[in-house]
């Protein structure tokens, strides 16, 4: 396929502006990573977006603990939060630039946001896997309430966490990558921005290739560390929010 493309390309039946070829890719992949601008941009993105993965992922594990210990707050507020889940969040991003501007922390923000809703309805799904017999060990044994959470909650929910993070961080980026793509001043968003403007899709087909390759890196990494965290448990999953 990608040797079709390549002399579909290079005999004219693909307009080469519209659609670089392969080798056109590879090579623009190699200026960008030698370029300093495209590194001070990744970088940007990259702050960007850790940034907004612990703040959306602080925020919304301290909020699900807080309606997993209460009946009364999950019935008033997991509905609502599972109705923002369900909305497009970009019609959101307006309020962020109005708010923060047109700088890293606009993207910042609005990747928290994007994250939070998905990590507090995964780690509710993880809390629903405790089992009321072993809380009633702990109650018989006199278990505080911080061990209560650390012996046996926490490990319970263990697999919700591991899918809220992961859930977290992927909506950490692309909420910061929405924002950077409209209403950012830096980072990779105005880069691609400038590239297509440019014609210049070889450039922007690279920075698209290096996303994949680090995001599918990510995700194969991340599988691994999940699966040998919940080697131990022979049964149960955690409900998880699906894009």
């Amino acid at each position: 396929m990608i040797l079709l493309w390549e002399i579909l390309v290079r005999i004219g039946v693909i307009d080469g502006d519209f659609l670089s070829a392969p080798t056109e890719v590879v090579r623009a992949m190699a200026d960008l990573l030698g370029d300093p601008d495209a590194q001070e941009a990744f970088r940007r993105t990259g702050s960007s977006i850790l940034l907004a993965f612990v703040m959306g992922t602080s925020a919304g594990l301290f909020v699900a603990l807080a309606l997993g210990a209460s009946r009364l707050l999950r019935e008033a507020f997991l509905g609502p939060i599972a109705f923002v889940l369900s909305t497009p969040k970009s019609i959101f991003l307006p309020i962020f630039t109005l708010i923060f501007g047109l700088g890293g922390m606009s993207a910042a923000a609005f990747g928290a946001f994007e994250s939070f809703f998905y990590v507090v309805v995964n780690v509710i799904g993880g809390l629903g896997l405790v089992e009321q017999r072993h809380l009633k060990v702990a109650d018989a044994f006199g278990a505080r309430t911080v061990h209560r959470y650390a012996d046996v909650i926490l490990p319970a929910a263990l697999p919700g966490i591991f899918a809220a993070f992961w859930y977290g961080i992927k909506h950490a980026f692309l909420g910061v990558m929405i924002a950077q793509l409209w209403a950012s001043d830096g980072g990779i968003g105005p880069l691609i921005r400038t590239y297509s403007a440019a014609l210049k899709t070889d450039y922007v087909l690279a920075i698209v290739l290096l996303i994949t390759i680090v995001a599918v890196v990510a995700g194969a990494l991340w599988t691994r560390a999940e699966t040998r965290m919940n080697r131990w448990r022979s049964t149960g999953a955690a409900t998880v929010a699906t894009i």
